[in-house]
């Protein structure tokens, strides 16, 4: 997403990441410390004199494709831990971002993360393995990501622990003779975001349906309802909270090979039928056209309200329980336009990990690095996790869940089936079994500029 063309002083204080997925940047790595105690001054140090000087703000966001860009965001016990250093503590933040992701049982629950997938089965994040601080390297080449892991490990040193998840590079993710970027089963992915409100994008299309108040994704800003919340601060810095965003990364193994696998042997070997069904599931064909009348794969604008019944995209597909588009209007009402109407939407950054399978078939796991950005963690991400993705009621789609990422099992009524409308009668899957696996996952803030000079005293 292309930076303003005249940018507001505000935004200049943001990281890039807010108007930026570096695109031009195909290597990436997340590299997640954890500060031993007693070490958190040394921590501080290693903030302002090693991290501090690289982070990109927006007004860089869009930088050559030889630039290497660097991100930061914090955990609570992170943000305490470094405000604790000027005898300040954080106050107003949301209760999910402070009790982290798997703060409560509920949380777990309409998350997902339980049946065996809570967070004593990952690697890392929440309780058993916490996370104090998220460094996000973005580069041209593996040369280069290499050369500032070793130097941000190198400053680091002693002070903790840190684990990386390092992306694969986004050029091996098109199939032979595609231009698109794919995702690990294949589809292309990064097809539908938001457009925020003051961008090119913007002014380039002022009707988008997409279209999203800024405050919807950036603390200090009118949201959706045209109302400004208040701001989370420090107890000596009121304005700390303003220009930054709560981040979501979640780890998201993918198993391709029983993905496909299972498909085919539900289509008894037929090939091209059971490429049908998979498609179905997600809710797109493979080169990202949606299965909604009338649509291209380039065309993002299209609402559900063609295909009321799902005949085209099934009810219950992840496209559809990701993103519902116009499936809740009421043509009783007037229509509202999209800035106002665009509430539970997320700013997607993430990025795929592990060799593809096309490429490396032998490789020991793969997946994607969801990251998301929103402005109230518990009204978007996690209301999307819990009303659309793993809820067993969704558009009078009962017993299922989302077939691609959700919850498998008899939680909340849901079971491992998937029903795919047609006349005179509908298909079921009845032994749908999960794909994706959480691997780690945790709840940052993402400052603005100004914030993390506060932090790094």
């Amino acid at each position: 997403m292309p930076p303003p063309s005249e940018l507001l002083p505000e935004w200049y204080d943001m990281q890039g990441l807010i108007l930026s997925a570096y695109d031009r940047l195909p290597e990436s790595a997340y590299l997640l410390f954890r500060i031993a105690p007693g070490r958190e001054m040394d921590a501080q140090h290693w903030m302002r004199e090693n991290l501090l000087p690289h982070v990109t703000p927006v007004e860089k966001s869009a930088r050559r494709a030889g630039d290497v860009t660097l991100n930061i965001a914090f955990t609570f016990t992170g943000l305490d831990k470094f405000a604790a250093l000027s005898g300040q503590r954080p106050v107003g933040f949301s209760a999910a971002f402070s009790e982290g992701i798997d703060g409560n049982e509920h949380r777990c629950r309409i998350l997902g993360d339980v049946d065996g997938a809570d967070s004593t089965t990952w690697r890392w994040g929440g309780h058993p393995h916490p996370v104090d601080v998220l460094v996000m390297v973005f580069a041209p080449d593996a040369a280069r990501l290499g050369q500032w892991i070793a130097a941000i490990d190198g400053s680091f040193g002693s002070i903790g622990v840190r684990r990386a998840i390092v992306g694969v590079n986004r050029r091996d993710m098109k199939l032979p003779g595609s231009p698109e970027g794919r995702e690990h089963f294949g589809f292309v992915d990064g097809v539908s975001q938001p457009m925020l409100a003051g961008t090119d994008a913007a002014e380039r299309f002022p009707e988008s349906r997409h279209l999203t108040a800024l405050g919807e994704f950036v603390l200090g800003y009118p949201n959706a309802a045209d109302i400004t919340p208040q701001v989370p601060l420090l107890t000596r810095c009121a304005s700390f909270g303003r220009n930054g965003s709560y981040l979501v990364l979640r780890q998201l193994e993918q198993d391709y090979a029983g993905f496909w696998k299972y498909f085919h042997q539900q289509a008894q070997g037929d090939a091209s039928l059971g490429e049908h069904l998979a498609e179905k599931v997600i809710g797109r064909r493979l080169d990202g056209k949606p299965l909604v009348p009338m649509t291209g794969p380039t065309d993002n604008e299209f609402g559900f309200a063609e295909d009321a019944h799902g005949y085209g995209c099934p009810m219950g597909s992840h496209i559809r329980r990701a993103n519902p588009r116009d499936s809740f209007d009421d043509t009783n009402e007037p229509a509202k336009a999209a800035i106002s109407a665009n509430i539970h939407r997320l700013l997607r950054r993430g990025r795929p990990y592990g060799a593809p399978y096309w490429k490396d078939p032998t490789a020991a796991e793969r997946g994607l690095v969801f990251v998301c950005l929103n402005a109230s963690i518990e009204q978007q991400f996690e209301f999307i996790q819990q009303n659309w993705v793993n809820s067993a009621e969704f558009l009078g789609v009962a017993g299922e869940c989302d077939p691609l990422i959700g919850t498998r099992g008899v939680t909340g009524g849901r079971r491992n089936c998937f029903t795919i409308p047609a006349l005179p009668l509908p298909a079921r899957i009845d032994t749908l079994p999960s794909f994706v696996r959480v691997r780690g996952g945790e709840y940052f803030f993402l400052p603005g500029l100004a914030a993390l000079e506060e932090l790094a005293g």
